[in-house]
């Protein structure tokens, strides 16, 4: 999942990739056949999720995430490190899907719980 810029400047440190490239390491260390592709990035800022409800991180980030390397016909696994809501997921879904490729699931560290209320 991308991240902006103004995000990854105050984390110091891009969570997602670190995740992905321990992944990667194990798995072709047990045969995996699989490359890691950076796919996606913001087409223009976004809000700051945090605070906003599950229908407002959507608007937020609807149209947000474009594909910026060919993927048609390509399997692909989203990977982030923390679900709050899967609006995020669901918009690089929907702009890899646009773009040919097959999103055949996605694999995080956390996801946070539901809320009822």
């Amino acid at each position: 999942m991308p991240s902006g810029r103004r995000a990854l400047r105050r984390r110091g440190r891009d969570a997602t990739e670190d995740v992905v490239r321990k992944a990667v390491r194990r798995l072709r260390a047990e045969g995996a056949a699989l490359t890691a592709v950076h796919a996606l990035r913001q087409r223009r800022g976004v809000a700051d999720q945090a605070g906003l409800t599950a229908a407002q991180r959507a608007a937020n980030l609807r149209d947000a995430i474009v594909v910026r390397v060919p993927v048609a016909g390509r399997r692909i696994i989203l990977v982030d490190d923390l679900v709050t809501t899967g609006a995020s997921l669901s918009e690089a879904s929907r702009a890899l899907r646009a773009a040919g490729a097959e999103v055949v699931g996605a694999a995080t560290v956390a996801m946070t719980p539901r809320r009822r209320g």
